[in-house]
């Protein structure tokens, strides 16, 4: 299992903070910090919350080890931040519903508003859309990197206009799951939450 300290929670394109909570909740049961990280829902700086994020996986004041689990386009954020980071401390990606091909609904939006909306100016891009798929080919903790316990895992929504699903067999160390939901509902879903516990190595406690 991937050995983590803290869980960064990162949410996606105009998704409240509050998505993240019935999963934050559920995984403070363990011994890790959780936090929900904190970025604009929409016409955010993409270079700036790169950067933000950068800096703080790349913090070598602080040795504790990063799990970070994702939605929609804030995977896309937490992968340029990784590939650009080579001392980063993120030992373990969880991607739900991630960004790396245009969905349809991104798409109309694009035909009405153009490039007017960053995040959907990227998303509509094929090249931008799918920048950094191996964030930067590295994802361990400088130990353990040709052990067969994968350090990646994504999960797809069965139901999704927001994102397309590529093929990511090329990517190593990466397990694939798809759950029966919507793009928006994906990341609240118990399922989900299952999935995420039992790749990070926790185990439910049990109600006497």
């Amino acid at each position: 299992m991937p050995s983590i300290d803290r869980i960064l929670l990162i949410p996606g394109l105009l998704e409240p903070r509050s998505a993240f909570w019935p999963l934050k909740r559920r995984l403070q049961r363990y011994p890790v910090e959780v936090e929900v990280w904190r970025d604009r829902y929409v016409f955010r700086d993409t270079e700036a919350s790169i950067e933000r994020l950068a800096q703080r996986i790349g913090d070598l004041s602080d040795t504790g080890r990063y799990g970070l689990v994702t939605h929609s386009f804030g995977d896309w954020v937490a992968r340029q931040a990784i590939a650009r980071t080579p001392d980063h401390r993120v030992n373990a990606l969880v991607s739900i519903a991630p960004v790396m091909a245009c969905g349809i609904i991104p798409r109309a939006i694009h035909l009405v508003s153009g490039n007017l909306v960053p995040e959907i100016r990227i998303i509509a891009n094929t090249e931008l859309a799918s920048k950094s798929l191996d964030c930067g080919v590295r994802l361990d903790d400088g130990v353990h990197q040709h052990a067969a316990t994968p350090r990646r895992m994504i999960i797809w929504a069965a139901c999704d206009l927001g994102v397309r699903r590529l093929d990511v067999s090329h990517l190593s160390g990466v397990v694939v799951h798809r759950v029966a939901a919507t793009h928006l509902s994906v990341v609240m879903q118990p399922n989900t939450h299952r999935l995420i516990e039992s790749f990070f190595g926790f185990k439910p406690q049990r109600s006497l």
